[in-house]
């Protein structure tokens, strides 16, 4: 019950929040506080080996078997996503409806955020990510 209050708050006071660059500061903070850079990497843009390579054309990096470091596939890059996407994404890990919430490496996370995370704290992360440039890699 306390996750579905806590997702109605996120929700309902969206409008309130201030402007998007505000928003996008706060995300920064927020993102490394809340610990997702343990395991999305700075900046949401995962982790990188020094094998991993730039496509000159795309501008993205290009991966083996697309994990960027071993033990990290189940984290995926963050960055450059749709801010309406990553919220959605964050709600379902947080309140159990998408596996990804369920894993160990969550268990102890999902407990801080969700003692820890405000209303629009989710809706901050999401907007600083999806406007992190260029997209890809470190």
């Amino acid at each position: 019950m306390t996750v579905l209050k806590l997702l109605v708050l996120f929700f309902t006071t969206t409008a309130l929040l201030p402007s998007s660059a505000v928003k996008a500061a706060d995300g920064k903070s927020l993102y490394r506080s809340l610990t997702c850079i343990a395991c999305h990497g700075k900046e949401g843009r995962g982790k990188v080996r020094r094998r991993d390579r730039i496509n000159k054309k795309t501008g993205k990096y290009k991966y083996r078997k697309g994990d960027p470091m071993s033990g990290f596939k189940d984290y995926p890059k963050l960055s450059c996503q749709h801010a309406k996407y990553l919220v959605a994404q964050m709600n379902d890990i947080f309140s159990g409806a998408r596996k990804g919430g369920k894993t160990k490496a969550m268990h102890g996370v999902r407990d801080m955020v969700l003692s820890t995370a405000k209303p629009g704290d989710f809706e901050a992360i999401a907007d600083y990510l999806s406007k992190v440039r260029p997209c890809g890699q470190e």
